[in-house]
């Protein structure tokens, strides 16, 4: 079908917080625009998984023109947005081509948050797509290659040492499942070196391990990262990153090859050209009611939206879930001459896994840890996957590897010198949140 020209409802960004908005959208019979940078939804819960070879990209992906089979008003184009004209209601992509809105949610997402570190932007590896957790697959696979014909020593104990810079749910996560990559895939595939050699160190600047977790749960899942061999450095500031080592604010250096960053969040790039008005760490400043002040037609939800008296909020998935619905809610009610509700966050609950049957829950008053925790992580997230092929395939995988202590397909798929730089360039106009 070719694009209508005519303004509509226009949905920027692919992540939780647009594809909530355009079903909502959809099921209410809106003529809706959806753009994006890439044509399918990514599920960023399980991009660690990707990274780590216990999935495969495709698993936790799905085309975004196979959602809207079932929404006939809803149109899907691809294409990279790098400004806007506000007062025009028009958004310009990278070809110089014009979209024009009625109404706008902009949902683009989040990138790495820095803190001005120095190579935290440059000499690190990310988890915010797909092309980030495959560049991350390719290169510890690699490494793990390297280090088994490296005679020197020192050289091959940097090789084998990974640092996860970050204490929330993404690192603690990345750090047990390379924990279990150690402990289950190097003695079967790399016996030229033992899987002890392999270091797995994680570092939080705070006093303690995902801080919005109730605190017997922090000592919980410190515990068992410990347990499963993991270095756990808490309070402790990294204050330089380079290609060949992490540099902590007490003067220690740590030789690696691998830094991961998972400490911080901020607002994706395109942001900041849209011609809105933001806040703390590139956010879109948005009242209650999601509307950017001054902008009557255009909403913000998911990481790139900073809500005046809620600026606390948490930047993940259940939170873009709510706001983009919410979104959606008040641009119909716009058309329908309605007055505006102001969003509410509704907290269901932490999850984090740290590895086999070891996992920690908050849901609802309720704390638990260890094998129920990690039942629930494990139906919650397949519940919440988008398609039923993927997940199929993903409950196959899971139980696969659960049985035989074997991993995914470890293939390394790419260029050689691949990082997750391409995924920040990609991410540069405008990715999903």
């Amino acid at each position: 079908m070719a694009l209508d020209p005519a303004p509509r409802v226009v949905v920027l960004g692919a992540g939780f917080a647009g594809l909530r908005a355009v079903r909502r959208l959809g099921h209410a019979r809106v003529a809706t625009l959806w753009v994006d940078a890439r044509n399918y939804h990514c599920f960023l819960p399980l991009l660690y998984q990707v990274a780590t070879a216990g999935l495969e990209p495709q698993d936790i992906a799905y085309p975004a023109r196979s959602i809207l089979r079932r929404l006939p008003v809803v149109d899907f184009q691809l294409a990279r947005v790098v400004g806007a004209d506000p007062g025009a209601q028009r958004l310009r992509t990278t070809t110089g081509e014009h979209i024009p809105y009625s109404h706008l949610i902009v949902a683009t997402g989040g990138a790495a948050e820095d803190f001005g570190i120095p190579g935290a932007r440059d000499a690190t590896f990310r988890l915010y797509d797909l092309e980030d957790a495959r560049a991350l697959r390719n290169h510890v696979l690699r490494i793990c290659e390297c280090a088994t014909t490296e005679v020197r020593a020192t050289e091959r104990a940097a090789l084998l040492t990974f640092v996860i810079v970050g204490g929330g749910a993404t690192g603690v996560e990345t750090a047990g499942a390379l924990a279990e990559f150690r402990r289950h895939v190097v003695p079967r595939d790399y016996r030229a070196f033992e899987a002890s050699a392999m270091r797995i160190v994680l570092v939080e600047a705070g006093p303690e391990l995902l801080p919005p977790f109730p605190p017997v749960l922090r000592a919980r899942a410190r515990r068992d990262l410990e347990a499963f061999g993991v270095e756990v450095r808490a309070g402790t500031r990294v204050s330089r990153i380079t290609p060949v080592g992490v540099e902590l604010a007490g003067g220690a250096h740590i030789p690696t090859h691998t830094a991961i960053w998972a400490a911080g969040i901020r607002a994706a790039p395109v942001a900041a050209d849209l011609g809105f008005p933001t806040g703390r760490s590139g956010r879109l400043l948005v009242e209650p009611t999601l509307q950017i002040p001054g902008q009557p037609r255009v909403f913000a939800a998911g990481d790139v939206a900073l809500v005046a008296g809620q600026e606390r909020l948490p930047q993940v998935a259940q939170v873009a879930i709510q706001q983009g619905e919410h979104a959606a809610e008040n641009v119909l009610r716009v058309l329908r001459g309605e007055g505006l509700l102001d969003f509410q966050y509704r907290d269901k609950g932490a999850l984090a896994t740290i590895g086999r049957s070891r996992a920690v829950a908050a849901i609802r008053g309720l704390e638990f840890a260890g094998r129920p925790a990690w039942w629930v992580w494990l139906v919650i997230h397949l519940v919440m996957l988008i398609g039923f092929r993927n997940r199929l395939v993903v409950l196959v995988n899971w139980a696969w590897n659960y049985f035989t202590y074997d991993r995914g397909l470890r293939a390394i798929v790419g260029a050689e010198h691949e990082t997750s730089e391409d995924g920040e360039r990609a991410r540069a106009a405008g990715g999903p949140g």
